[in-house]
């Protein structure tokens, strides 16, 4: 009777599960076709290391009591399997048929000792949602599920405890429950540990607790797509179909804009492809990251806009698109099924209920809009591309290239002034004049007044281009970085030249404010010049021309080896030909780029340089968020060009630390962290007593007399 009545109870169980399931499959396909190009060794390899391994997850302290709890759980469904076989085909059925007695002793003592870790983990997992911030939340959802697993393992001990209890026999492989089970019942003759039951009631207990436990795994497999645990059904999927780094971490996926060149009147405009306005226009691999948030709340902890105060949460943003997946995409699947489009011009099917079309239609169009709506604009230009939150993300999430997407959708379909004025000049300038101040192109060479600076005319076929940048060629600050660099070059013979007065900006921060269009323009003018200067090894001062060039200028043919300048210097140093006689007697510390530094992993060579440069008369010091934690200096995705209020400034956020750290320097290898920096500290009062050296006007001080002599205007 039982195992009939059981196995009712699970067909109904799995086939609304999978019913569920696949609805929520559905919503994700609506997105588009996603580029994924890795081989199924590489998915299977990172299923293996960041789903089963949590190996993203080990890397928090505060986070590895959900080792146990995850882990745990694994251990406990096979616990719970166990059980199901003995429901499903007679309580003579188990494991142990399967695997053999001396196996299966052992798989219940590691069980047993396992889901008692895992009480005690979800006891303090419990304990902490009272104490932890405000972004992470405490809510019925997260206290049901901790609750459901916690009864899980308690029902385990329960049932196999009375079980023992009724049999009054107990074995070795289960202590923990023969513990539960001696509170039952009598154990070797001796007296009841707490009270006495005899062996029919404790069977009776035990059959309770195994319907309780099988209750609450048939329930919570059906309640977990519709609460925040959706992410154990999504986080495997979103990790074994992540973009892995091979060159494209952080580079924004080239969007086809138009059925042809973008060039040619007669082209058609893609408009789904001009930005994300719904949740449809993003790909299904998107979409699935949304699936898979784990609310840990790691993203937000290290985003640099939430940490000043900005209206953006990056955890919370994948809520509400979440949530924006569930309210349209249930209509999206009825319209589907009823044989409708979008499109209201689309001939419909014969018999197409055209009423129910029209009512669906109506309630799509009388839902809020997704961006300017659900999320707000200002959410988004809050963003300063850093990549910190990905960095953190235990699934892989891809927060920032969302936020660029949406950004698309304002800028290129706005028709109503929704772009703030500082990006529509920012586009403008860049568009129009080449550089984001709009100076002229004539100006372009005047940093190098004074030096030895070959061009591509002087020199046609030199071993490296000189990519200077905009603000390389026209910010003062920067100036002193790029007349530095060239006495380097010099001092190490090396051969180079730059383009010109005919240089323009790579287009970094038009792309990340979602000027799309102006940005494949201006990207396929350059990488056409340079092809056409035959150009194969590229230098960049500039973290966001670097990522530009090395990372998204082949989505437009232009292949290049690209080095940073910091790299390269540290190149040099190695192998020689660049020679330091005269150490610096200060005491650094370093500020990692997110652009070369998250992005790029180029951590060391910039450290290498400031170990060379002291040589022991110095001292070098890391602040507290370094590395793939580093804290950003608030320029990049265009917030260069955009104001915030002083109590706001990532910037003065980051130069507090700095203040803090005790050094007497700090050394910078980007034109933006330059000025964010010096104007952080300025703003703090500490402007005098910490200097600001880019890496390599640390390296030009240090050079020899003699190399020193050849370009002594660099320090000017």
């Amino acid at each position: 009777m039982k195992q009939l009545a059981f196995i009712a109870v699970a067909a109904f169980a799995f086939g609304l599960f999978a019913y569920n399931l696949s609805h929520f499959v559905k919503i994700a396909l609506l997105g588009r076709p996603a580029d994924l190009k890795e081989s199924w060794g590489e998915r299977v390899n990172s299923l293996l290391k960041f789903f089963f391994g949590q190996r993203k997850v080990m890397e928090e302290r505060r986070s590895w009591h959900h080792l146990a709890i995850y882990w745990g759980f694994l251990v406990l469904s096979v616990a719970t399997v166990d059980m199901l076989l003995s429901g499903l085909l007679g309580e003579w059925f188990n494991l142990g048929v399967l695997l053999g007695d001396t196996l299966y002793y052992y798989v219940k003592l590691v069980i047993d000792w396992a889901n008692l870790v895992v009480l005690a983990a979800l006891v303090f997992a419990m304990t902490r949602r009272f104490i932890q911030p405000a972004f992470v939340p405490l809510n019925l959802d997260a206290m049901l599920i901790l609750g459901a697993i916690m009864l899980l393992v308690i029902s385990h001990f329960g049932h196999h405890g009375a079980h023992m209890a009724a049999i009054g026999h107990y074995v070795g492989s289960n202590p923990v429950s023969a513990f539960a089970g001696k509170i039952l019942g009598l154990h070797s003759g001796s007296e009841p540990f707490v009270t006495h039951v005899d062996a029919e009631s404790a069977h009776t207990i035990s059959e309770v607790f195994w319907w309780v436990h099988m209750g609450i795994i048939l329930g919570f497999l059906n309640y977990l797509p519709f609460s925040k645990h959706i992410h154990v059904l999504g986080s495997g999927p979103n990790i074994f179909f992540r973009i892995r780094d091979k060159g494209r971490r952080g580079a924004v996926p080239k969007a086809k804009l138009f059925d042809g060149a973008a060039d040619d009147p007669d082209a058609e405009p893609l408009f789904e492809n001009w930005g994300v306005g719904n949740i449809e226009n993003f790909t299904w691999k998107s979409l699935i990251d949304n699936y898979s948030c784990t609310e840990c709340a790691r993203c937000t902890s290290y985003c640099p806009a939430f940490a000043t105060e900005k209206p953006l949460s990056p955890m919370h943003l994948i809520h509400d698109l979440k949530d924006e997946m569930k309210d349209r995409g249930k209509l999206l699947l009825k319209l589907k099924k009823a044989g409708g489009t979008l499109d209201e011009e689309a001939e419909l099917p014969a018999g197409a209920d055209k009423d129910l079309i029209t009512k669906i239609r109506e309630e799509l169009s009388g839902m809020p809009p997704l961006v300017g709506g659900r999320v707000k604009d200002e959410t988004l230009w809050a963003c300063t591309t850093c990549g910190a939150c990905q960095e953190v993300c235990p699934v892989f999430i891809d927060h920032p290239l969302k936020i660029i997407q949406m950004r698309q959708h304002i800028v290129l379909n706005d028709e109503t002034g929704r772009t703030p004025g500082e990006v529509t000049r920012l586009i403008s300038n860049v568009t129009g004049a080449g550089n984001p101040w709009s100076l002229s192109a004539n100006d372009r060479m005047k940093w190098a007044e004074g030096l030895d600076v070959p061009t591509l005319e002087d020199n046609p076929e030199p071993e490296y281009l000189l990519f200077v940048g905009c603000a390389g060629a026209f910010d003062d600050n920067a100036k002193k970085t790029t007349r530095a660099l060239v006495q380097i070059l010099h001092a190490a013979k090396v051969s180079f030249a730059v383009i010109g007065k005919e240089e323009k900006c790579t287009g970094d921060p038009i792309r990340r404010v979602g000027a799309e269009m102006d940005f494949q323009m201006l990207a396929q003018e350059n990488v056409d010049m340079l092809n056409e200067a035959k150009i194969t090894k590229v230098i960049a001062s500039c973290p966001h021309c670097f990522h530009t060039i090395k990372n998204e200028y082949p989505q437009f043919g232009g292949n290049f080896e690209v080095v940073h300048h910091s790299q390269l210097i540290a190149h040099l140093l190695e192998a020689g030909k660049l020679k330091l006689s005269g150490p610096l007697a200060k005491d650094f510390t370093y500020h990692d780029s997110c652009y070369i530094g998250r992005w790029n992993s180029v951590y060391d060579a910039p450290r290498t340089i400031l170990e060379r440069a002291t040589q022991g008369k110095g001292s070098f010091r890391e602040l507290g968020r370094n590395r793939e934690h580093g804290f950003c200096c608030g320029a990049g995705g265009g917030r260069m060009w955009m104001e915030e209020e002083p109590e706001k400034r990532v910037n003065i956020n980051r130069a507090k630390e700095v203040a803090e750290s005790g050094a007497n320097a700090i050394a910078v290898a980007c034109p933006f962290c330059n000025t964010m920096v010096s104007d952080g500290l300025k703003a703090l009062g500490k402007d005098e007593a910490i200097e600001v050296m880019d890496i390599a006007q640390v390296v030009a001080s240090a050079l020899p007399k003699e190399s020193a002599a050849a370009g002594a205007e660099a320090q000017a």
